[in-house]
């Protein structure tokens, strides 16, 4: 599998988790705000800042009746929050002065060449709604497998075989390595625990092949720490600088100290996904005085064989280990002779003893 890389975050089983910080479209067209966003995105420690780019003529039938989000017009929201080409340019400039990665949602194959061509993003990122748009994503996959760029596609609202047909689109254009899938529901916000099916990180790792994330819509950090610890390699959560400046993303969205609180448990989880059982420093303090030894049940003479009834196992861990007189150690224990006399409650060492 290639290294995959959004500007220069790396994405792979053995780097960091990516987390990603979703703006969107809650800037509502200030670009004060957005870069406002971007500078709190960064300070909170996200890796990237991402953006979404709308045509709504494009990508929708103007003022559909099914077209409707929170009691409102999607069209009206879009128009209200629109940012050109040239805009998402100068974001992602800023972004690059700041220190955080720019990424960008494309909600139709026009926004696609925007963002490749005008924008010159890194790596793209779809949403649940994109899944069975194969068009788009044959055009993204296309331009995957000729830059390297990578794709982070989300899975809401879909079936399993709609990820399947989905996924062969860009196997059959030669950029399944350049795959990212993103477990995801859709639900605005997310409240049923049941509902989000943290397994499928593994299941499609497996099933694909490829790298695998988690766009989480709930309002705490719980699901996606799980979900790093699960195998997720990109975490993406909504963003919003405060609830009350009316952002439309703000049912799913966290704030500034929530967000950060979010990157730290994350980034504790990663700490603690070793696999080595050894003996820590630390526990060490406690294993001497916490496990067991072998001590004297009474006073032991100088020629003296040790015996199952002369020793017992007890407390401190800092002598013979105890396990000498379990019956598949004690032969290497009983029979010894003591070299010196012993008061009841020693705790033995080898070389107080001579076989």
């Amino acid at each position: 599998m290639p290294e995959l890389k959004i500007g220069k975050v790396k994405i792979g089983a053995g780097d960091p988790v990516v987390i990603v910080c979703e703006i969107g479209v809650d800037h509502m067209g200030d670009m004060a705000k957005a870069k406002r966003m971007i500078d709190a995105a960064k300070d909170c420690g996200a890796d990237v800042a991402k953006f979404q780019i709308h045509l709504p003529d494009v990508e929708m039938a103007p003022n559909h009746p099914a077209t409707r989000f929170h009691g409102g017009s999607l069209t009206e929201v879009f128009d209200e929050s629109h940012l050109t080409a040239d805009q998402h340019r100068e974001l992602k400039e800023y972004c690059e002065r700041v220190g955080i990665e720019y990424l960008c949602t494309p909600f139709c194959p026009t926004s696609v060449d925007l963002l490749n061509d005008v924008v010159g993003v890194t790596g793209f990122k779809t949403g649940s709604g994109e899944i069975t748009n194969l068009p788009e994503h044959r055009k993204l996959a296309k331009i995957s497998a000729r830059t390297g760029k990578p794709v982070l596609v989300s899975t809401g609202m879909c079936t399993q075989e709609e990820v399947d047909e989905t996924v062969r689109v860009y196997e059959e254009e030669g950029a399944l390595s350049n795959l990212v899938l993103m477990v995801c529901t859709s639900e605005y916000p997310l409240e049923r625990y049941e509902d989000v099916s943290l397994g499928l990180i593994p299941n499609w790792h497996e099933r694909y092949g490829v790298l695998v994330g988690y766009s989480d819509h709930s309002k705490d950090n719980r699901i996606a720490c799980a979900a790093v610890a699960m195998g997720a390699k990109v975490i993406e959560k909504h963003f919003t600088l405060a609830y009350d400046e009316g952002g439309c993303d703000d049912p799913v969205a966290l704030t500034p100290d929530m967000f950060r609180e979010l990157v730290e448990g994350i980034r504790r989880v990663e700490l603690a996904m070793g696999s080595e059982k050894v003996v820590r420093p630390e526990e060490q303090k406690t294993r001497d005085w916490a496990f067991h030894s072998i001590v004297t049940n009474r006073p032991i003479k100088r020629g003296e064989k040790i015996t199952a009834d002369n020793v017992r196992p007890a407390r401190p861990g800092v002598g013979i280990p105890a396990k000498y007189w379990d019956e598949r150690h004690s032969g290497e224990l009983f029979g010894h002779i003591a070299k010196r006399n012993f008061s009841k409650d020693y705790v033995l060492q080898w070389e107080d003893l001579e076989s």
